[in-house]
C-alpha cells in the first residue's frame, strides 16, 4: 500500500489516503492457434537398401513447394517390410524452406502402405499414408496436424544386399494448427 496525500487550495487540512501498491501478478498473453491448410508436392531421390526381412528407406531428398514454405526441400528416412505386394512402412522427416521447417513422423496403420504394381521387379510401388506433424520452427512454430500423403517411385530390383536410388513424387495434404 502507498499513501497519497491530498491537499487543496484553500483547505485548511490535508486528508491522507491509502492507494493499493500495483499487482505484481505476471503478465498472461494468450496464444492463437490458427488453422492452416497445408499442401505440398515434391520429387526427388530416394535411397533404397534390400535385406531378407526388409527394406530401408536409408534417404529420401527432394525439392518442391509448400503452404507458407514456398521453394522447399524435403528429406527422410524410413523402414517396411517386403513380405506382400502391400506392406506398411514407418519413417520420419522434414520440410523446410523460407525459415520454416515442419517436422512429421508416418503413422504406422493399415492405411499406410507401400504397394507394387507387381510381384517381381522392375515394378513402380505406389505409397499412401498418414504422417502426423510433431513441431515446426518459424511460420510452423508449434504446429500439430496431419497430413494425407501420396506418391509413387520405381524398383529395379528387390535382392537381398541390393541397394539403389530411384526417382519419386509425392503430395502431402492436411491441416495444421499452429501457435501464433
Amino acid at each position: 500500500m502507498s499513501t497519497l496525500i491530498l491537499s487543496g487550495v484553500g483547505a485548511a487540512s490535508q486528508a491522507a489516503v491509502r492507494v493499493p501498491a500495483p499487482a505484481s501478478h505476471p503478465v498472461v498473453f494468450a496464444h492463437v492457434i490458427k488453422k492452416i491448410a497445408f499442401k505440398g508436392s515434391y520429387h526427388g531421390t530416394i535411397g533404397l537398401l534390400w535385406s531378407s526381412t526388409g527394406v530401408t528407406a536409408t534417404s529420401v531428398t527432394g525439392h518442391g513447394s509448400g503452404t507458407l514454405l514456398g521453394s522447399s526441400a524435403m528429406s527422410g528416412h524410413g523402414t517396411g517390410t517386403a513380405a506382400n505386394t502391400c506392406d506398411p512402412f514407418s519413417g520420419s522427416g522434414s520440410l523446410s524452406g523460407a525459415g520454416s521447417r515442419l517436422t512429421i513422423k508416418v503413422v504406422t496403420s493399415a492405411k499406410t502402405q507401400a504397394c507394387a504394381t507387381s510381384q517381381a521387379a522392375p515394378t513402380t510401388v505406389v505409397v499412401n499414408g498418414v504422417a502426423t506433424v510433431t513441431g515446426g520452427t518459424g511460420k510452423y512454430k508449434g504446429a500439430k496436424g496431419t497430413l494425407s500423403f501420396k506418391g509413387s517411385f520405381n524398383v529395379q530390383s528387390t535382392t537381398a544386399g541390393s541397394s539403389e536410388s530411384d526417382s519419386f513424387t509425392a503430395t502431402l495434404t492436411g491441416t495444421l494448427s499452429v501457435t501464433r
